[in-house]
C-alpha cells in the first residue's frame, strides 16, 4: 500500500486530518506502551521512532478528537506509513476481536 502525506477520519460526525508530523508530535506527549509501565488491556500498537504506541492514545492525542475507534485509528496510522500491529493470543490469534477487526 502507497504510503499517504496524510489522511482524514470521522469521530464523532466531526472529521478530522492526521500527518505524520503530527503522529510524531503527538508521542513526545505520550508515555511509551514498551514503558515500565504498560496498560494491561491494550491490543493494537503502532511503532514510532524507536517505541510502541497504542494506536487510538496516539491517534486521540495527535488530532484532539475523542472516542476514535480502534479499527479507524490502526488503519490510519497504517495508511501513513507507520507498522501497526496486534499483540494476541489464544482466540485472538484464530479469530480475531470482533470490536476491532469488523
Amino acid at each position: 500500500m502507497p504510503v499517504s502525506t496524510e489522511t482524514d477520519f470521522t469521530a464523532r460526525a466531526v472529521t478530522y486530518r492526521l500527518t505524520a508530523d503530527m503522529v510524531r508530535a503527538a508521542v513526545a506527549r505520550l508515555t511509551p506502551a514498551d514503558s515500565a509501565e504498560p496498560h494491561p488491556n491494550r491490543s493494537w500498537y503502532a511503532l514510532v521512532g524507536a517505541h510502541l504506541f497504542y494506536v487510538v492514545d496516539l491517534v486521540e492525542e495527535a488530532t484532539g478528537a475523542g472516542d476514535v475507534a480502534v479499527k479507524t485509528a490502526r488503519l490510519r496510522l497504517a495508511e501513513l506509513g507507520f507498522p501497526v500491529f496486534a499483540l494476541a493470543w489464544n482466540s485472538l490469534l484464530t479469530q480475531g476481536h470482533p470490536g476491532h477487526t469488523g
